[in-house]
């Protein structure tokens, strides 16, 4: 099993300038007693869970406004906002831009990271990607992009591999195949086009169990409008590395079941191609445990390839 870990370089609540907690502080109403660092994710932005000396908690994230990935978090806290009252993510309660940081605080949500290897956590997992594609379709979100004019450049990675030359340690398979995979791969935005609001960052860590069992979803940085299938899809490869065979998922979930294959087949050779050119591309310092991941999702997501189109 892939287990959650923290990056190492995430920005601890001690680490934000003191102007920026006071401010946060003020927002809040009272003082924060303690701070713990909550595990998972790849950014090294501070994602705290706060306990106030009135005893209330809430959680936060900062990051400072010229990181790279900032301006997710304007998507994130814009996205919350504006999603339909009933969806199972923690509300949003003030943003704030101070002293070159940027800050979201949410409600705090009792709960721990569901485990896809455990079968009713798992259901669980799966009954709320099924009551997201229902409620968010069609799509509520004003002005979201669809899901070909934000993963466009993302999911073409095979291409870019044959364009580029393949790295010397690429998996044998994908090398002898580049010139299918490549033609495979382009089949995916025609096939994925769609009226629902999709979260397309599913993974353990951005889901919270809650002890009456029902998961709530986090971190909706990266919302796309498209088919009401692609967030299953591009949850599977996660399930894989957890020892948890996607088909028979796939073959009965009421959001794939009915789906011609051959859709499903190119979503899963772009998603291969997009982790295979990404663990060859330097993390930077965003987190240690990046590359690591990315290696692992894109083998994960090939060795379910070779099962689907039996190629050798």
């Amino acid at each position: 099993m892939t287990e959650i870990e923290a990056p190492v370089s995430r920005i601890r609540w001690s680490g934000v300038p003191v102007a920026v907690r006071a401010e946060i502080e003020e927002r809040l109403g009272a003082r924060v007693r303690s701070a713990s660092t909550q595990p998972g994710g790849f950014s090294r932005g501070m994602a705290s869970r706060l306990v106030l000396v009135d005893g209330r908690t809430v959680f936060a994230k900062a990051l400072p406004t010229d990181e790279r990935f900032v301006h997710r978090y304007r998507v994130e806290a814009d996205t919350t906002a504006q999603l339909p009252p009933q969806i199972p993510a923690p509300a949003l309660q003030f943003t704030l831009e101070t002293y070159g940081w940027r800050v979201l605080v949410f409600d705090d949500i009792a709960g721990r990271h569901p485990r896809f290897d455990q079968p009713a956590e798992l259901t669980a997992v799966l009954a709320v990607i099924e009551d997201l594609a229902r409620t968010l379709t069609p799509n509520p979100l004003a002005g979201a992009p669809t899901l070909a004019a934000e993963y466009r450049p993302k999911l073409s990675g095979w291409s870019a591999i044959a364009e580029d030359g393949p790295p010397g340690d690429m998996d044998g398979w994908a090398r002898r195949n580049l010139d299918w995979l490549a033609i495979l791969e382009k089949r995916w935005e025609a096939a994925s086009v769609g009226e629902t609001l999709l979260h397309t960052d599913l993974r353990a860590d951005n889901m919270l169990l809650r002890p009456d069992g029902t998961v709530m979803v986090v971190d909706w940085s990266w919302p796309c409008v498209g088919a009401a299938w692609v967030d299953l899809v591009f949850l599977a490869p996660a399930l894989t590395q957890h020892g948890v065979d996607p088909e028979p998922i796939l073959a009965s979930h009421p959001l794939t079941r009915d789906i011609d294959p051959a859709a499903i087949t190119a979503m899963v050779c772009a998603l291969a191609g997009y982790w295979t050119r990404e663990s060859h591309r330097s993390p930077g310092a965003q987190s240690p445990a990046l590359r690591r991941h990315r290696t692992e999702a894109g083998r994960a997501a090939i060795v379910w390839l070779q099962r689907r189109v039996g190629w050798r």
